[in-house]
């Protein structure tokens, strides 16, 4: 019993400096739809929420995402995503492409599933920084400018 706790002792001291390497980071901003011509449209606005686990050893990370769009939280339809992120690592300066897969309009009788893709910049040490980042939602038919906070 002694030799299996400090077997699983000494793999939970040699797992956690990974797991704090690649670490998870949340995410949280607004978003506008941006018109044809690349001006915000201030009509409605899009909550924004997400997870990354950035993986170190390969140069991308994972994101869990969900966005609630309009102004009514309550009834407004929600959207779901899971994506990968493609950072260019260039110290407090992280560009990164994105590309995702999800439901929009979760739950609702409207609900559909698409992909979405586009690109953003980090400015930000560890997990605390500010974002910047335009997004094509296919289904949507619309492009959202998104920025936010990292922590």
């Amino acid at each position: 019993m002694r030799k299996r706790s400090l077997l699983l002792v000494l793999a939970a001291v040699s797992v956690a400096p990974a797991a704090q390497a690649q670490g998870i980071s949340l995410w949280l901003g607004a978003g506008r739809p941006v018109s044809d011509s690349g001006a915000l449209k201030f009509k409605t606005s899009d909550v924004y929420a997400a997870a990354q686990l950035d993986i170190p050893v390969l140069p991308m990370a994972v994101r869990v995402e969900g966005m609630v769009s309009g102004s009514n939280l309550r009834s407004a339809p929600r959207s779901y995503f899971a994506s990968a992120v493609f950072p260019i690592r260039l110290g407090p300066m992280t560009p990164y492409g994105i590309a995702g897969y999800g439901a929009y309009s979760y739950g609702k009788v409207e609900e559909v599933r698409g992909y979405n893709y586009g690109g953003g910049l980090r400015l930000g040490a560890g997990r605390t920084g500010f974002f910047a980042e335009v997004r094509r939602h296919e289904k949507m038919n619309k492009t959202q400018g998104t920025i936010g906070m990292t922590f």
